[in-house]
């Protein structure tokens, strides 16, 4: 079998990789962990064991997470010279199909292609070979048992060992153990099948000769029967009666204790009937007395309201005038400082002329310096822009002209220059030429020069061509840089470098002091700003006019105000013209502020007291209702029943109660006695055991019944007759056992000679494996590595020099590069006919020293096989001569 392709779509982690392999040789697939290395190998495996339509968890485990897309293998080979293009989708869709390239033959779909397949490889290819030669990350490193299975290989060990596979053939070696089967298991030789049924044949006809003989002497046992039968009944009717005259007793004792249960809940009724009438009239007492002192408690609250109320009358009247006077105040004070206000108003209007003007000086002389600045920027920015060169652009021209430089001195060195000079005719490459005109130039390629009858042929360096392409590339390399950048030299392009370079500083600078002017504005904003102090600069009335207007207005309103008192005017009398008008604004509000605050207090007292007045006057109400309501309704109680009856019935009811509990007392006692001399649970205890006994009683009379039939009826009737069939029965299943051992005797004898025979073959192979495994092994150990093969081929130990170590105690690393060794010789034995090989992330454990040793042992079998190298570390593989390399492409999250 030859892997052309394998193709993998949505497996796991890996989004798309697509795998080409050489039909010989050593492909060494590298990717980091969990790149989707091994996914490879288990998508091939599950393209050829498993439908499309299966279920199985693998499969599902196999598709991407998070996306509903089908699972997709494709892998192309060659098997039996039929070249197969193989495609399945797993999970969605649930497609197979197979393609025959270059190949008439029409595509097969569906389960017919699948069966195809899997018969194709049952057929021609060595199933058993293709799993030993396999290396997988995730199994232990084990042996190859060479000896078992492997058809392939054992035709190859034989033809090198001379022979002709005297084990190829197994059918007879089948038929014998099968005949052997027939008699015998294959594990330990007891007998099975019809020897089996006639050993069973023979162990019965033993048993019922034996159980004729016991039949004749049982009589005797059926007579000793019936006489213990008879016994266990005798004494089984003696203890029921014993057993029913207790439960007689009890029974009557148990009546006896109903009569007193009944007597006693009579007297628990009652009781509870004494305490009910109790707790009523304990009930009506307790609410008798408490509405007596719910009216009294009423009274109390209704006094305390009502002096609460005239007292809270009292306090109201001082501060409802307190409050007036207050309020008067502090409305004349808010008239004063009206007027303040419009004076200081008149000022700062003047005062926001002036600063708008000279606002609207400073935005002008701004906007101007702005507006040089701006012409000055767009002129650095417009040179800049006609310098400019792309950053690293001079540095990658400098390498292209080094490159240039190097590929000339490279070309002028590789290829030899031939001069022609004289007289006479010369014939170069078929050309004629006059040596006379001259003649000169580079070769480049093989020339034949021809003068007279003597031929020289000029042979120039094998890489001149190349040479001269490198050189090529590297002017047109330069010459691209140089059209790019619009200049003709690296000098001239250097010095626009730096001109920019300068200029890209003055614009910088330009752009900071532009910054620094602007602030946090914008130009924008300047203009709006300096338009809008125009529109309010341009016809503001003179400086002055507002302030004597809002004085004179202020004059006039004091003229014909009210009068602020001293106590008002906090002991100062009212003079505008006094202070600035700052100043007597301030000091306006702070009167005001002042009078606010004590009529806001006079106010507060006001409110709560007038609050307090109405909240007493309706409690007074309020309790005057409750006391009315209370008083109503004691007398109303006391109509229908007087306090001292009810006192009375109390009594009364309690004395009833203390009698019934004395009567519930003696009838639990009495019935505790009663109890104590025959408990309920003894009676029900002899009522099973009596049941129990009665059926054992019936049961041992049957038993004496049946014994006696039994004596009846057994007789001498056709016993000795019942013995002599089964010693003739057996005789006839001894005699038939002893003539199919004698059969298994013999299939048995040839099998294991068939075995030894075979044995003997197999050890003539241990040449032939040994030379191919010490082969190889002396590439990695050197020429005194040796080892010892068991009889099935598998490494028994290991020797280097003198020191022989057991296979068992070999290192990690030893093992793992003797299990490389061994799957490698049996590929090169087995040669074209052979499986593809995979080493998955193997060499884990190998020291560095002997890697390089063991590339060449994997490359030995690039001549004959396919050999599929899966790792992590490219490095470890190093030294496999000729190996091709395919680097996994894109993944998700494979799992290794």
């Amino acid at each position: 079998m030859i892997l052309h392709r394998l193709v993998l779509e949505d497996f796991r982690g890996v989004f798309r990789e697509e795998v080409d392999l050489p039909p010989r040789g050593v492909l060494v697939i590298e990717g980091p962990n969990e790149s989707g290395k091994t996914s490879l190998m288990d998508a091939l495996e599950m393209l050829l064991e498993h439908k499309a339509s299966s279920g199985r968890a693998e499969i599902k485990a196999a598709s991407p997470v998070g996306r509903d897309v089908p699972v997709v293998v494709e892998a192309e080979f060659t098997v039996d010279s039929q070249r197969m293009r193989y495609r399945k989708e797993f999970v969605r869709g649930k497609r197979t199909s197979l393609e025959f390239p270059g190949s008439t033959r029409p595509a097969l779909t569906g389960d017919d292609a699948h069966d195809y397949v899997r018969d194709l490889l049952d057929r021609q290819v060595d199933r058993s070979l293709w799993r030993a030669l396999r290396i997988a990350q995730d199994e232990p490193v084990g042996q190859v048992d060479a000896a078992k299975g492997m058809g392939s290989l054992r035709r190859a060990l034989d033809a090198a060992a001379g022979g002709e596979d005297p084990t190829g053939d197994d059918s007879l070696m089948e038929r014998v153990a099968d005949e052997r089967n027939r008699y015998l298991t294959a594990r330990r030789g007891e007998p099975t099948g019809e020897l089996a049924r006639s050993e069973a044949r023979l162990a019965d006809a033993r048993a019922a000769l034996a159980e004729a003989r016991a039949r004749h002497a049982e009589l005797d046992a059926a007579v000793s029967d019936h006489e213990a039968q008879a016994s266990v009944h005798r004494a089984r009717q003696e203890s029921l009666d014993t057993l029913r005259a207790e439960v007689d007793r009890l029974e009557a004792a148990g009546r006896a204790v109903d009569e007193l249960r009944g007597a006693c809940s009579a007297a628990e009724a009652e009781l509870d009937r004494a305490v009910a009438a109790h707790d009523g009239a304990s009930g009506a007492l307790r609410e008798r007395r408490a509405l007596i002192e719910r009216a009294a408690a009423e009274q109390r609250r209704h006094d305390e309201s009502t002096s609460a109320a005239t007292a809270a009358a009292e306090r109201l009247a001082p501060a409802q005038a307190r409050a007036e006077h207050a309020r008067a105040a502090a409305e004349a004070a808010e008239e004063r400082l009206s007027r303040a206000r419009a004076r200081l108003d008149a000022v700062r209007a003047d005062d926001e002329r002036a600063r708008r003007r000279a606002e609207l000086e400073r935005l002008e002389r701004l906007l101007g310096t702005l507006a040089t600045l701006g012409e000055e920027l767009r002129g650095k920015e417009a040179d800049l822009a006609a310098n400019a060169v792309p950053e690293g652009a001079v540095e990658e021209l400098r390498r292209a002209e080094d490159a240039l430089r190097q590929a000339v001195a490279r070309s002028a060195a590789s290829a030899p220059r031939v001069e022609i000079a004289g007289s006479g005719e010369v014939r170069v490459a078929g050309e004629h030429l006059d040596a006379e005109a001259g003649w000169s130039r580079d070769i480049v390629a093989d020339t034949v020069f021809e003068v007279g009858t003597v031929s020289l042929t000029v042979i120039p360096a094998g890489d001149t061509e190349a040479v001269r392409r490198e050189e090529g590339n590297a002017r047109a390399e330069r010459d691209r840089l140089l059209t790019g950048l619009g200049v003709a030299s690296v000098e001239e392009a250097d010095l626009r470098a730096r001109r920019a370079e300068g200029l890209r500083a003055e614009v910088e600078a330009l752009k900071r002091r532009r910054a620094d002017l602007l602030g946090t504005d914008t130009p924008q904003d300047l203009h709006d700003r300096r338009d809008g102090l125009r529109s309010l600069v341009g016809d503001d009335p003179a400086a002055g006019d507002g302030l004597a207007t809002a004085t004179n207005a202020g004059d006039r309103h004091d003229a014909g105000g009210v009068e602020v008192s001293a106590e008002t005017s906090d002991g100062g009398t009212d003079s505008p013209g006094a202070d600035s008008p700052e100043a007597e604004a301030t000091e306006a509000e702070h009167v005001l502020a002042r009078l606010r605050d004590e009529d806001r207090a006079a106010e507060v007292e006001a409110a709560t007291l007038r609050t307090e007045h109405a909240t007493r006057t309706a409690l007074a109400e309020e309790s005057a209702g409750r006391l009315a309501e209370c008083r109503k309704a004691l007398d109303a109680a006391r109509e229908e029943v007087a306090d001292r009856d009810l006192e009375v019935a109390e009594s009364r009811a309690g004395d009833r109660v203390r009698s019934a509990r004395e009567k519930v007392d003696q009838a639990r006692a009495a019935l505790a006695e009663a109890l104590a001399d025959a408990p309920p649970d003894l009676l029900e205890n002899a009522r099973a055991s009596l049941t129990t006994l009665v059926a054992e009683e019936r049961d041992s009379a049957a038993a004496v019944a049946t014994a006696l039939g039994r004596v009846n009826a057994i007789g001498d009737q056709g016993r000795l007759e019942g013995v002599a069939l089964a010693e003739r029965e057996l005789d006839s299943a001894e005699r038939e056992n002893a003539a199919l051992w004698r059969r298994a005797r013999a299939a048995d004898l040839l099998h294991r000679t068939l075995v030894e025979r075979r044995s003997e073959a197999l050890l003539a192979y241990q040449a032939p494996f040994h030379r191919a495994v010490v082969e190889l092994g002396t590439l990695v150990y050197g020429r005194d590595f040796d080892v010892s093969l068991g009889e099935d081929l598998t490494i028994l130990s290991r020797r280097i020099g003198d020191v022989t170590v057991n296979y068992e105690s070999l290192s990690g690393g030893a093992r793992e590069q003797l299990a490389v060794i061994v799957r490698i010789a049996c590929a090169r034995l087995v040669g074209e006919n052979g499986v593809p090989v995979f080493l998955d992330d193997t060499m884990g454990y190998t020291d560095p020293s002997r890697r390089l040793t063991m590339g060449a042992v994997i490359a030995a079998a690039a001549a004959t096989s396919q050999v599929i190298v899966l790792t992590c570390d490219r490095a470890r593989f190093a030294g496999i001569g000729g190996a091709r390399t395919h680097v996994m492409q894109r993944v998700a999250a494979a799992a290794e």
